[in-house]
């Protein structure tokens, strides 16, 4: 697994506006056995939130529909929950993300 590729992963039951259930994620990071992951939507109506990027469906990322990766709701997960990957974002996805990343977590 590596970052920038785009996985199917089953999220824990969430609480609230936290995402949940089977849904492609886009993976950012590692560490301590955890896979670090950013977990998108198709629901349009959290474009408008801060913290978001569009993510065009391509051959190369697997995507069937336009998707937006919230970045707010980045979380780790063990390798367990990983079901299937689908590809991977272009490096032009993967550097906004990184920048949005630093702008959360104010570095």
């Amino acid at each position: 697994m590596n970052k920038g590729e785009v996985w199917f992963v089953d999220l824990p039951e969430g609480r609230g506006h936290e995402q949940k259930g089977e849904r492609p994620a886009i993976i950012v990071g590692s560490g301590n056995g955890l896979i670090v992951i950013i977990p998108l939507t198709t629901s349009f109506s959290l474009f408008d939130y801060p913290l978001t990027r569009l993510i065009e469906p391509t051959k190369e990322n697997g995507l069937t529909e336009d998707s937006i990766a919230l970045i707010f709701q980045i979380i780790a997960l063990d390798k367990s929950r990983f079901k299937r990957k689908m590809g991977w974002i272009t490096k032009e996805h993967k550097n906004a993300i990184d920048d949005l990343i630093k702008k959360l977590l104010k570095i």
